[in-house]
């Protein structure tokens, strides 16, 4: 009688220690599910930075104007993603001439003025879109790079900038731009970062050399710099910055390596 209430009570009790781990277990899963769709469901802020203007001018060779460029680029990029579920797309400039003051002599106030409006809209990522120019003339240089934060004071954004440059990367290079092998900073893929020579971050570590990634990094949220092709580069600039054309197809790569990046869906 006794090894038979034993075994009951020895049953019993197997059995709630299941019963509970199987509770627990689903709880977990729960939790886990119900986060994955709160990130699927998160609207993601992107700003987009049509770099230079009519007051900041950018580099100019042959018939070719870097700030008319970027524009148009820019402008592609919002139509594509707007195609997307989940994501919100703002522009730093509509218009050909500077929103940010007009001093030609005044650069950092328009740059600080750039990444101060992304940081209004709670940019989740700020992307600034370039081309390209070597002041040597050096016709070999060619193709595309992306510029991301430096690993220092915000490693986190140094990765989210890498992860997100190599999508948009990969997009270009599809269009059939080359990867560029940056002379300033050759690593042969394509993804470069360059640390200011004298500023420093809060924690002591050096900045990040152009403003935008450094001011944006400070304020929490990463930036990077998409330089297309090189105007100075005669088949870069035929076959990818001559036309329209030519201008959308960069901006619908663009799109798409962010909306890759973001897993984003299309409506």
């Amino acid at each position: 009688m006794k090894t038979s209430i034993k075994r009951i009570v020895t049953i019993a009790l197997c059995f709630s220690i299941a019963l509970s781990l199987f509770a627990s277990s689903t709880l977990s899963v729960d939790a886990k599910a119900k986060k994955k769709a709160a990130k699927a469901t998160k609207n993601i802020v992107v700003v987009l930075d049509a770099g230079h203007d009519t007051t900041h001018l950018g580099c100019h060779y042959q018939n070719f104007e870097e700030g008319i460029a970027n524009l148009y680029i820019a402008y592609y990029c919002k139509q594509e993603l707007e195609k997307y579920n989940g994501v919100t797309v703002y522009m730093t400039r509509y218009g050909f001439d500077c929103p940010y003051g007009a001093n030609p002599d005044s650069s950092g106030d328009c740059l600080t003025g750039r990444v101060n409006y992304a940081k209004s809209v709670n940019a989740d990522v700020l992307i600034s879109l370039h081309n390209d120019y070597d002041p040597d003339l050096d016709k070999s240089q060619n193709g595309s790079k992306v510029i991301i934060p430096n690993p220092n004071y915000r490693p986190d954004i140094c990765v989210k900038g890498s992860d997100l440059g190599n999508s948009i990367l990969a997009q270009l290079t599809a269009t059939g731009l080359n990867v560029n092998n940056w002379k300033l900073c050759p690593n042969g893929t394509g993804i470069v970062t360059r640390d200011s020579e004298s500023g420093t971050y809060p924690d002591g570590s050096a900045k990040d050399y152009y403003a935008l990634i450094n001011k944006a990094k400070t304020l929490g949220f990463p930036c990077i710099i998409v330089e297309h092709a090189f105007c100075t580069n005669e088949s870069d600039r035929i076959n990818h910055l001559s036309t329209p054309e030519q201008y959308q197809q960069l901006g619908v790569a663009d799109a798409t390596g962010i909306a890759k990046y973001y897993g984003l869906s299309l409506k």
